[in-house]
């Protein structure tokens, strides 16, 4: 018996809990066995302070005890590598001149870097902070190096300015991480194979670099609303485990969302695309709302996988690729108002999914002529009128509609009306034979007469009723019967010109 996909996740989210809860042993496992391995010579943070006032600070393979707290501006660099600092470490407010450098350093406690400007290097890298590291309000002028990083609590990193690069390659967030309103400037924001357990907010951020998330592994809320990306961003194989909000965001270079997975809902709704756009065999497990975006530059869904509905009313489609792309049973495609000019997908691929919505209709139609795909238009407009009359009230209009459905498809389908002339035409012959209204039909009896009344009724389809031997009132049938012919050959002949014709 299969498991369903809420069991499925359940078992996901037991499983995070315990790695995550086995992964914190194992910093502290590590932070214990390091401090082991090396003889680390302890310190007190007043002997760091007294250092930093008059010269260079270098220390490595040390144990910082007692609380430390910079409440002045560092003109010298400090290197404190390698160590552990035991208790909380404030440099709130100041302005470090020379290189900071805490490389595979551990916070035991809460570091807090808020309103801190660093004018050179600030190396981070394979830093861990245990408790809460703040960096509130800050400004990296020279970049900031955060690869292999590890955040234990809350890494609130607001209002942060990155001037020149903003690195945090394979960094793991195990709480909340905050880049609200924050700013990346210069050659990259590098975000590639980041791991986030907690919500995860870049919330009216401006990357005016180029921002890397591929591979990264999102765990709970995404939050990208209002965030401008100037100069590209890659989302390649990333994986958004909860919902992803990139509402009212604009993408002014390249977007790159290919082989990305959606766990949850995928918002984009008010978007602007200004550059090339690729979602390119992305899974989306839940929602996909594009509602009022704006794609102005071509876009590639092609080989995506959409398990819920995909929304894009009153959307711009420039040109857009959906070809190849599957839906699961029940998924619905909303088009209401959408402003369609090139949309590359078969018809026989949406026409289940599609929303009835006269714009969308009539702007898809014209989409398949602009793209010369006549068949595909045709189709389109015979679904369009066939929802259309059964949203109309009984009356003449309904009726009209009624009888050009059955005579020739709306005008697309002219075997429609070779089926009603044999249909005239049998029914003619029942006439013609049950009231032997041919000359001669009383000497002729069983198959032979049925035989008769179809070749009779036949001629007389042909508009060649005048030399047909009938009696009496059925001459009058025989006209009838031949302007009807007229009628339907002549609607055969339109329409088969216009499905040819295009």
């Amino acid at each position: 018996m299969g498991l369903s996909e809420g069991m499925i996740l359940r078992i996901c989210l037991v499983l995070v809990i315990i790695l995550t809860a086995v992964a914190n042993g194992a910093v502290l496992g590590n932070v214990q066995s390091f401090s082991e391995s090396f003889p680390l010579r302890e310190i007190s943070a007043q002997e760091v302070i007294a250092n930093a006032k008059n010269s260079l600070v270098v220390y490595d393979h040390v144990i910082i005890k007692d609380d430390l707290f910079l409440n002045s501006d560092q003109q010298h660099p400090i290197r404190i590598t390698n160590s552990i600092f035991r208790d909380n470490v404030s440099c709130k407010g100041i302005t470090f001149y020379g290189d900071v450098d805490f490389e595979n350093t551990t916070f035991q406690r809460n570091a807090v870097f808020n309103e801190t400007e660093f004018i050179t290097t600030a190396n981070f890298n394979a830093t861990f902070f245990l408790g809460e590291a703040s960096f509130n309000m800050s400004r990296f002028s020279d970049g900031g190096n955060f690869d292999f990083a590890y955040f234990n609590r809350l890494a609130d990193f607001e209002s942060v300015t990155f001037d020149k690069f903003a690195t945090f390659y394979n960094a793991s967030f195990m709480n909340d991480v905050r880049f609200a309103f924050s700013v990346f400037n210069g050659a990259y924001a590098n975000f590639e194979s980041a791991r986030c357990i907690g919500d995860v907010y870049f919330y009216g951020s401006q990357f005016n670099s180029y921002g890397a998330f591929s591979d990264a592994r999102l765990g709970k809320i995404a939050d990208f609303h209002a965030t401008k990306y100037s100069n590209g961003v890659g989302f390649l194989r990333t994986q958004f485990s909860g919902p992803a909000n990139f509402a009212r965001s604009r993408f002014i270079a390249d977007s790159i969302f290919s082989q990305a997975y959606f766990n949850d809902t995928a918002d984009f709704s008010i978007t602007n695309f200004d550059g090339p756009v690729f979602f390119n065999d992305t899974v989306f497990c839940s929602n996909a709302d594009f509602d009022n975006a704006q794609f102005l530059a071509p876009t590639d869904i092609s080989y995506a996988a959409f398990k819920g509905d995909l929304k894009m009313n009153s959307t711009k489609i420039t040109r857009m690729v959906l070809d190849g792309s599957t839906f699961s049973k029940g998924s619905r495609l909303y088009l209401a108002r959408a402003d369609i000019n090139r949309l590359i997908v078969s018809w026989s691929q949406i026409r289940d999914l599609l929303s009835f919505d006269t714009a969308a209709y009539l702007s898809l139609i014209k989409n398949y002529k602009d793209l010369g795909q006549s068949n595909d238009a045709n189709e389109c407009y015979y679904e369009y009128r066939y929802l259309n009359q059964a949203n109309k009230p009984i009356g003449f209009s309904r009726l009209l509609d009624t009888v050009a459905w059955l005579t020739c498809g709306y005008g697309v389908r002219p075997q429609y009306a070779l089926f009603c002339g044999m249909v005239i035409i049998l029914i003619f012959s029942l006439i013609y034979w049950a009231g032997r209204g041919v000359e001669g039909f009383h000497d002729i009896h069983g198959h032979r007469l049925m035989v008769a009344a179809l070749f009779y009724s036949t001629i007389a389809f042909t508009a060649n009723s005048k030399g047909l031997p009938l009696r009496g009132r059925y001459k009058y049938l025989g006209i009838a019967e031949g302007i009807v012919g007229w009628l339907l050959m002549a609607l055969f002949l339109v329409t088969l010109g216009r499905v040819i014709i295009g």
